[in-house]
């Protein structure tokens, strides 16, 4: 669900384009500036031009929109927000798509278009308070609009040297968690260069940790501003900005914009390594992979797979978070090792099979012993350090469905972590 990149900016910057667009078009002179000046800031040239244009309100509501369906078609939807009301990320009244389209409407000052290898920008400016704003008119200079700028050509340089996801996993092999994880990466790394823009040269490391406390405020400002938006929603965008910039900038202090190429080029494997950077610059800590089985006589009785995916630690956080306080459900999503999610469908019956993984049976055990206050009718068992939870609106042998699943379901062994050189000063080493 991470589309644009220009939510974040307004919402800690109060920013619009500014000066980068005149009469509604692009400036051209001030746009070519950054992009002379942003390799040598960021450490990586350009490869192909990259188009900047203006775009009035109207048309960029229609590209967000068609970016939506590019990555959902109607059916995707209404089978994802299905399994989220089931597991409680929205309520009956709520929807994705009108989530989202009013987030980014609201907010969109400009992107940068993987699909079209293009940049875009508000023709008519929004707000310019905040931090920034208030420097920019001190300063004579558009900081704000240079932030913009160099943190979305940034994301055409990301796409130049790495790709930047643009093809949807498919509803039934879905890997969500380790996309997020990807996009926390690309957001941080963005950010990190849009202040380095901004400040002349490579942030140094007080200057980093000045940057996370500011980006710290985000989840907050996100929930005042949006109290209606779905928490999925708001903490899924916020942890790429703000948990995303603490990872990116675990790098950016070792090595400077190098060490930062290195984990772009192999970037982490779920949100659990961004929440907790030493599980993958010291010790990697790859989630198991899960293969579901035993489900096959479910389809034989007319239950129709609708989605397959992997929730990751930080939307177990929010699920947790929905029952218990946010520190209770931080410590229950902690320990997560993997887990894999298969939903069925039959008429407007809907039944869920989620095998989890944990690095000990105490924190299986901890997770298992949470889920009755998460989730009241779900049929929750243990087994060492797996837990299975099984849900259905209708009256199923949850019994059999569960034998059968332990029976057949491939939890995979622990992966070898990989031991690093722990990267950086012990301001960093908090698990």
């Amino acid at each position: 669900m991470s589309r644009s990149t220009a939510l974040f900016l307004a919402l800690v910057l109060g920013c619009g384009p500014g000066r980068m667009v005149r009469r509604g078009k692009v400036n051209e002179e001030a746009v070519a500036q950054v992009r002379r000046t942003l390799p040598d800031i960021r450490g990586l040239p350009f490869r192909a031009p990259v188009p900047a244009l203006a775009m009035p309100p109207a048309d960029i509501r229609a590209t967000l929109a068609r970016e939506i369906d590019q990555s959902y078609s109607p059916a995707d939807l209404e089978h994802l927000e299905t399994v989220y009301r089931h597991l409680g990320f929205l309520t009956a009244d709520q929807g994705l798509r009108p989530a989202l389209e009013r987030i980014y409407e609201e907010e969109a000052g400009g992107f940068y278009d993987p699909r079209q290898k293009r940049l875009v920008l508000a023709s008519r400016a929004l707000h310019s308070v905040g931090f920034l704003g208030l420097l920019s008119s001190i300063a004579g200079r558009d900081l704000v609009g240079e932030f913009l700028l160099s943190h979305e050509l940034t994301h055409a340089l990301q796409d130049q040297h790495w790709g930047l996801p643009v093809t949807p996993d498919p509803m039934l092999d879905g890997h969500g968690d380790r996309l997020l994880a990807r996009h926390a990466l690309l957001e941080g790394d963005a950010t990190l260069a849009g202040f380095a823009y901004v400040l002349g040269g490579t942030p140094d490391r007080d200057t980093i940790a000045w940057i996370e406390r500011r980006l710290h405020t985000l989840p907050g400002d996100l929930a005042a501003r949006y109290p209606d938006t779905p928490d999925i929603i708001r903490t899924t965008l916020a942890f790429q900005y703000d948990e995303g910039t603490a990872f990116a900038g675990w790098a950016l202090a070792a090595g400077g914009w190098p060490a930062v190429n290195a984990v772009e080029a192999d970037p982490p494997d779920s949100t659990e390594q961004v929440l907790h950077p030493a599980r993958y610059f010291a010790t990697r800590e790859r989630p198991r992979a899960i293969r579901l089985g035993g489900t096959q006589p479910l389809e034989a009785a007319g239950w129709v797979p609708t989605l397959e995916d992997t929730l990751g630690e930080l939307q177990l956080r929010v699920l947790a978070r929905h029952a218990l306080p946010a520190e209770r459900a931080a410590s229950v999503a902690d320990g997560w090792a993997g887990d894999r999610l298969r939903a069925f469908g039959r008429g407007d019956a809907l039944l869920l099979v989620w095998m989890t993984a944990w690095d000990s049976p105490d924190e299986a055990r901890e997770f298992a012993a949470a889920m009755p206050s998460i989730a009241a009718a779900a049929r929750v068992e243990r087994r060492e350090d797996r837990v299975l939870v099984l849900t259905s609106s209708e009256n199923l042998d949850l019994d059999a469905l569960a034998a059968r699943v332990w029976g057949a379901t491939d939890a995979g062994s622990a992966p070898a972590d990989t031991l690093r050189e722990p990267p950086h000063d012990a301001r960093h080493d908090v698990p």
